[in-house]
């Protein structure tokens, strides 16, 4: 894939954004509308998506911190409508075949089991293939956990960085604006949802 753009969504599941989900977080449906504008800009300007995916199974370690949610096959565990595309590939967090052709998939979706995405070794072969030139636009859910981990292991790993502000949401407010600042200190930038649906890189 060329030097460009892309989106990477995390954990946008309706167990995380309905208030019916098994681990809702409060008031995370107000970025639905931001979320859906991200997915729907990058779709129509062909700018791959990268999406993390809660899919737990029973008996998982992060439920003695956490209440089951995000059950793999249950109604919670699927992405919300706002962010799922059509053309999608879905990596198993074990070693699987990255799509042969990245242009014709709109969304690949890494299975994980816990907060980190870098857990799933498909992770790493996929950034392989997309290559160091990339700018990530990074945002989902929980700003200071899930979210939290990825920007870390990107920014760790030399990637240019942009965090959605008004795309985020979090459990605890100043956990979430720690991160912002750690984001910034290590390179990163913060920007809008209008900013981010602008001036696509191809």
């Amino acid at each position: 894939m060329a030097a460009g753009t892309v989106f990477w969504d995390v954990d946008t599941q309706v167990d995380f954004l309905h208030p019916d989900g098994k681990l809702y977080v409060p008031g995370a449906e107000r970025i639905l509308p931001n979320l859906q504008r991200l997915t729907a800009w990058a779709h129509k300007n062909r700018i791959l998506i990268v999406a993390s995916a809660d899919a737990h199974q029973k008996g998982d370690e992060e439920f003695k911190l956490y209440p089951p949610h995000c059950l793999a096959g249950t109604p919670g565990q699927k992405k919300v409508p706002e962010t799922l595309l059509w053309n999608q590939a879905v990596l198993p967090n074990r070693p699987a075949e990255l799509p042969a052709d990245l242009e014709t998939v709109g969304q690949v979706i890494l299975e994980k089991q816990k907060f980190d995405v870098f857990t799933n070794p498909n992770t790493e072969a996929l950034l392989g293939r997309l290559g160091k030139d990339v700018e990530i636009v990074l945002y989902g859910v929980v700003t200071e956990i899930c979210v939290a981990a990825a920007a870390r292991g990107l920014l760790e790993r030399g990637y240019r960085l942009r965090l959605v502000r008004d795309a985020v949401h979090h459990l605890e407010g100043p956990k979430a604006r720690a991160l912002f600042e750690e984001v910034e200190e290590g390179g990163g930038r913060l920007v809008t949802t209008d900013e981010a649906c602008s001036n696509p890189k191809r």
